[in-house]
């Protein structure tokens, strides 16, 4: 597996919209090609250092996966890749810096031969983008909205980032585990990664997205990338084999994300109706 791994800062006077249309044609570019495995795209997620860093700094990234490094050097060479590029170098300001290299993160994959996986779901929410956002930012609201969310401590925030213990219920029990989320506001963007995980977990992080389609329609987007813990003496938290925890998981995520992303359109678009009610 050859990974092209792409940084971009963009100039001050590149739009939000911009940048979005920017990655939306990026995935379409890669998605509609038999020679990229994987694609996938988020912001850079800032640390204090940052601020006084010298070198470089980039605001988004991006990342090709292809088979081979002939599939990637055949697909950079395509015409309609050098006209996207050619087309966007002419509409807004951007530096990128790239690498081809192997997967440099094989330590994540377990030793008995399990892959992380990727999970995107999405719904259209009847509510503007700073709804959403305001409900996404509320992590302490998320007990109150999500069903599985029993209960949800901060313990540590600022404006762009934020630090909670969640206690969920997965599978008919109870789970704690810290996430850290890190917030652009300005992008609609929260990424997150467990810190401190659940039993299960060998690794868990993704993205909250809210995309706005228009005034008052907001596509959201809930991304995961996880594996489950590997075993110990056989079994994952003592109880569980690998392909048995591995499914539990997954079908967990996929119970959960559903929820969560209809319990986030709920709520948002009751206060968009509540709003409007007000101000009539």
């Amino acid at each position: 597996m050859i990974i092209h791994t792409i940084i971009y800062r963009f100039a001050n006077s590149v739009s939000e919209q911009d940048r979005e249309q920017f990655f939306t044609e990026l995935r379409a570019l890669a998605e509609s090609s038999d020679l990229i495995e994987q694609f996938g795209h988020g912001p850079h997620i800032r640390l204090p250092v940052d601020d006084g860093a010298q070198g470089v700094t980039a605001d988004a990234i991006a990342q090709f996966s292809c088979r081979t490094i002939a599939d990637l050097r055949t697909f950079s060479e395509l015409p309609h890749v050098h006209g996207f590029i050619s087309q966007w170098r002419s509409k807004i300001t951007y530096d990128a810096a790239y690498a081809n290299h192997e997967d440099l993160l094989a330590r994540r994959t377990p030793t008995n031969g399990a892959t992380m996986h990727h999970t995107e779901h999405t719904v259209t929410v009847g509510a503007p983008v700073d709804v959403v956002w305001g409900v996404l930012a509320d992590v302490e609201g998320y007990a109150e909205i999500f069903p599985p969310t029993q209960q949800v401590t901060i313990l540590e925030e600022s404006p762009t980032h934020q630090i909670a213990r969640l206690v969920v219920e997965v599978s008919g029990a109870n789970q704690s585990w810290v996430s850290r989320r890190d917030l652009d506001a300005d992008r609609h963007v929260i990424a997150y990664q467990q810190l401190e995980k659940a039993p299960l977990m060998g690794h868990m992080g993704g993205e909250w997205r809210a995309l706005p389609l228009d005034a008052d329609r907001t596509q959201l987007v809930l991304t995961h990338d996880f594996v489950a813990r590997e075993p110990v003496d056989g079994l994952v938290a003592g109880k569980y084999t690998y392909a048995e925890a591995d499914e539990m998981l997954q079908a967990a995520v996929e119970r959960n994300s559903v929820a969560d992303l209809a319990a986030v359109k709920a709520e948002a678009e009751r206060i968009t109706v509540e709003s409007a009610g007000t101000a009539a």
